[in-house]
């Protein structure tokens, strides 16, 4: 190998710099769509959670529910939703090992818009446990479901990105960007 051959210092450097500015251009892009990944990821969880409770009202006999509650933890708007099962007592979380039914946190970012059959803007606020309150979406043993939308919005640009919608028969629907069927995708 002839001395003159080879890389100097200053031109390593340079690589390693061009190297370096590539891969951060690439990790602030990748980032970016972290968000919209875990809204859909949410969006999914909901949908699939939906089914399965749907299922479970209708095989166990009992009622179950979604309450959806909006609560300021840390100065930060968080949205956690329950899962409820109606007992002779009245609307309590389900007993026993239910980690599938364990209550879920959405997205920070989220804001979520509930609208059902009877009630055109239903408010998401806080609830008191110890009142038992009823959910805002109920599974029926005899597998109807209260009809209604969900929207989530992100909190800075308040851009709609998914919509859910589900019928009184639980045909439920995701819809990205609030998409509508039309008469061929029902």
């Amino acid at each position: 190998m002839l001395a003159g051959q080879g890389f100097s210092l200053i031109e390593l450097l340079i690589a390693l710099l061009v190297i370096v500015l590539l891969t951060s251009v690439v990790s602030l892009n990748v980032g970016r769509g972290g968000g919209a990944i875990a809204l859909e990821e949410d969006a999914k969880h909901l949908l699939a959670l939906m089914n399965y409770v749907q299922t479970e009202a209708e095989m166990s006999g009992a009622d179950h529910g979604l309450y959806l509650e909006q609560k300021s933890l840390g100065g930060v708007e968080k949205t956690t939703g329950y899962w409820l099962r109606r007992y002779d007592q009245g609307w309590a979380e389900p007993r026993g090992g239910r980690e599938l039914l364990a209550p879920f946190v959405f997205d920070e970012n989220t804001e979520l818009w509930l609208t059902l059959a009877e009630y055109p803007n239903v408010e998401i606020g806080e609830r008191d446990p110890d009142l038992r309150p009823s959910p805002q979406i109920v599974f029926f043993a005899g597998g109807e479901v209260t009809e209604g939308r969900l929207e989530w919005m992100t909190r800075d640009t308040r851009e709609l990105v998914f919509s859910l919608e589900w019928s009184f028969f639980g045909d439920f629907n995701l819809l990205p960007s609030g998409e509508k069927l039309n008469a061929e995708q029902r």
